[in-house]
């Protein structure tokens, strides 16, 4: 079950940190020899956690409570291990490196330490990366380890989008440094390969069942995108509360909030949970529940209302719209959020022909719109995994990418 080619890093397991998943493939060479998924982490819902795995032709779903990610990996690793896989290398997503990385790194003591002064830019997700590195160099302390970067996608946004209009002090330190672009990059590249050009300008939507986002993108670089500084700013999420008026959040501290219990309230009890009244952190339950839940509703209409906000926006900054995507769990498996999305937006040239919508395939790019409409609307999915890992044999061949500051 494991594969070999000398003394090269051949065998590359993947981990790939969601709000509220864990994805993971382990490649040899470009062949997955396993893949899977760990559902529902640390989420509140109807239906209960678990883990799928696929390897060849064969599926196992093992329903397990999972709690957070670090317990989600310790299944995995179990797993991986009982059956007979190994690694020579484990690669891992990192949403925000901060200014301090331009690029993916091996991990060794000085980015390790780098690596945790970056913690609490994306807490839910860099705090479970590092958790994990730790994990894996308990298990397999002799296998090689890096992380590649979501923020790298979004470097050179424009300055205009990335600054806030602070105290300059202050805005040299706090800027948007952006998130998701491992699935932007891969999205964006498939799109070109589709539509068989390179200059368009398209809304890209990643609506996953933990965080989501929007992203501005010309010509394949990254306008804007609507998380900022965190993942907080921007669309509604599970447990995100998404753009919010700073007001309140000084309001709460004279009500005698701590930085922990705004941490605590902003990033795991805001977002879908909060407003559903803590019903589910998860779009695909409230959608069905719309009929006869007002919290629901208000959910689900909320979260719909926000991104269609920035859709405008973005066609805006963009001076017109080619190509609206959607992509991630959401955005390709939940024809209501799409219908919901498009619905009104026959201004910009978004007609979306609802046979297509409620029939296509979340496993390949499928067009959405009707035919001759003037923007292409199309789900594409994305595949982060096979980006880390790519990122990743270029490291361990010695392509290394340094670390600034």
């Amino acid at each position: 079950m494991s594969c070999h080619n000398g003394s090269d890093k051949s065998r590359i397991l993947v981990f790939n940190v969601g709000s509220s998943s864990l994805s993971f493939k382990l490649y040899c060479h470009s062949e997955v020899l396993v893949r899977g998924k760990c559902h529902r982490v640390g989420v509140t819902g109807a239906a209960s956690s678990f883990i799928e795995y696929h390897y060849g032709g064969s599926r196992f779903r093992q329903d397990v409570g999972l709690h957070d990610h670090l317990l989600a990996a310790r299944h995995v690793l179990t797993y991986l291990s009982s059956n007979g896989y190994e690694c020579d290398a484990v690669g891992h997503r990192f949403a925000d490196g901060g200014r301090r990385f331009m690029g993916g790194v091996l991990i060794d003591d000085e980015t390790k330490a780098m690596l945790l002064r970056c913690a609490p830019l994306a807490p839910l997700h860099n705090v479970a990366a590092l958790q994990m590195i730790d994990l894996v160099s308990s298990r397999w302390p002799e296998v090689t380890q890096f992380v590649v970067f979501d923020s790298t996608f979004h470097a050179d946004m424009p300055d205009v989008a990335r600054t806030y209009a602070l105290p300059a002090s202050l805005a040299e330190t706090y800027a948007k440094h952006g998130f998701h672009g491992l699935s932007y990059a891969d999205v964006i590249e498939k799109t070109s390969w589709y539509l068989g050009e390179n200059h368009f300008r398209a809304i890209a939507l990643h609506l996953g069942t933990g965080g989501s986002s929007a992203c501005a993108v010309k010509d394949g670089r990254s306008i804007d995108t609507s998380m900022g500084y965190s993942p907080l700013q921007g669309l509604v999420m599970n447990t995100r509360c998404g753009d919010l008026d700073p007001g309140i959040i000084v309001d709460l501290v004279r009500h005698g909030y701590s930085a922990e219990d705004l941490n605590r309230v902003l990033h795991r009890e805001s977002g879908l949970l909060g407003l559903s009244g803590g019903t589910s952190a998860d779009i695909r339950d409230l959608s069905q529940s719309v009929a006869n839940d007002a919290r629901a509703r208000l959910a689900f209409d909320v979260y719909v209302y926000r991104v269609r906000f920035y859709i405008g926006a973005y066609a805006s900054v963009l001076n017109g719209l080619d190509v609206l995507i959607f992509t991630d769990d959401v955005g390709l498996r939940v024809p209501a959020v799409r219908s919901a999305v498009c619905r009104n937006l026959d201004f910009l040239g978004v007609h979306l022909d609802e046979d297509r919508n409620c029939s296509a395939d979340p496993a390949g790019i499928e067009p959405l719109h009707k035919e001759g409409a003037p923007v292409h609307i199309l789900s594409v999915p994305n595949d982060e995994e096979r980006a880390i890992c790519d990122e990743g044999m270029k490291l361990l061949a010695g392509m290394t990418y340094g670390a600034e500051g």
